[in-house]
């Protein structure tokens, strides 16, 4: 939409900063006249975000997020990197999170160096996380060479740190799972035999894909800690080897939400006859989550068994 060429634009613009001074409601129309900013908008927009305490500033940009998932052609990018380059660390993160279809080279380096850099423990791990799209854009060969090269040695880098946080390491060589190579493989199962690193390489693994990681994946799905029993969910189902369907119905009743949504998630990725007899189970639930999540489950793979493409 920029710039704003029309009245009705223009009044519907300057709606919208008045709205987002006084931390208000933003209708349809105002919402609509804030995608797209670039010049003099986005200046005069500028000053009015950063007059605004840094909660207020945090809260629009997560909005802004939530109205484009609501109507994809919104695109509140430049907004966004305000955010990353805001002072507080609160702003920074939801602009991390709010970048989520941006796949530019620009925004590739701003989170290596936030990954890297960055004063927030939040930040960098939200940086880390949100790197695992541009790995899996480097397996998908849709990155360039040198790109690539810092995208691997700065996450690897990360995970070697010692003195990083915990989850942040873990997040860093969760994003580096995409990478299929020998290398990448013997550092997740270097990492797994870690309890500090265990959950980026379970998390790791799935990302891989790999059916050669089922047999070491399992038995983790009797872990003790939840956290655990739930990434080994999800990274099974991302494998998608029915050989873990067996273990993985037996977490239908684990006393963790968190856990038998992951399970319901990974038996409909799975599917398979014993993967909807779980389901069936599942969506009988008291628990209206958990029987919600199982019915998606059942809808969706009826549709992929009834899909005559899905090989």
């Amino acid at each position: 939409m920029p710039p704003r060429q029309t009245d009705q634009e223009q009044a519907d613009f300057v709606r919208a900063l008045q709205a987002v001074a006084d931390q208000g409601p933003l209708p349809q129309a105002e919402l609509d006249s804030l995608s797209m900013l670039e010049g003099d908008d986005l200046q005069r927009f500028r000053a009015t975000f950063e007059g605004l305490p840094s909660d207020a500033r945090a809260r629009l940009v997560r909005g802004l997020r939530g109205a484009a998932e609501q109507r994809l052609r919104l695109d509140y990018g430049a907004i966004n990197w305000l955010a990353l380059e805001d002072s507080e660390a609160r702003v920074r993160l939801a602009g991390v999170q709010a970048m989520l279809e941006e796949r530019s080279p620009k925004l590739l380096r701003k989170l290596l160096e936030l990954v890297g850099s960055d004063p927030s423990t939040d930040v960098r791990e939200a940086a880390a996380e949100d790197l695992a799209r541009f790995t899996l854009l480097a397996e998908l060969d849709d990155l360039d060479a040198d790109s690539i090269a810092a995208l691997r040695t700065r996450l690897q880098e990360v995970v070697a740190d010692d003195a990083e946080a915990p989850r942040v390491r873990n997040a860093a060589l969760a994003s580096l799972g995409y990478f299929s190579d020998v290398v990448i493989a013997e550092q997740l199962a270097a990492a797994f035999s870690d309890p500090t690193l265990r959950p980026g390489a379970v998390r790791g693994m799935g990302r891989s894909a790999d059916p050669r990681w089922t047999d070491r994946l399992m038995p983790v799905l009797g872990s003790e800690d939840p956290d655990l029993r739930e990434e080994a969910a999800r990274a099974l189902g991302e494998i998608e080897d029915d050989r873990a369907v067996t273990p993985l119905a037996e977490l239908v009743d684990d006393p963790v939400a968190g856990v038998r949504l992951a399970v319901i998630q990974a038996l409909g990725q799975i599917g398979g006859e014993d993967a909807r007899e779980a389901l069936l189970y599942l969506a009988e639930a008291p628990d209206d989550d958990i029987r919600e999540a199982a019915e998606a489950a059942l809808d969706e793979l009826e549709a992929a068994e009834g899909d005559p493409l899905d090989l």
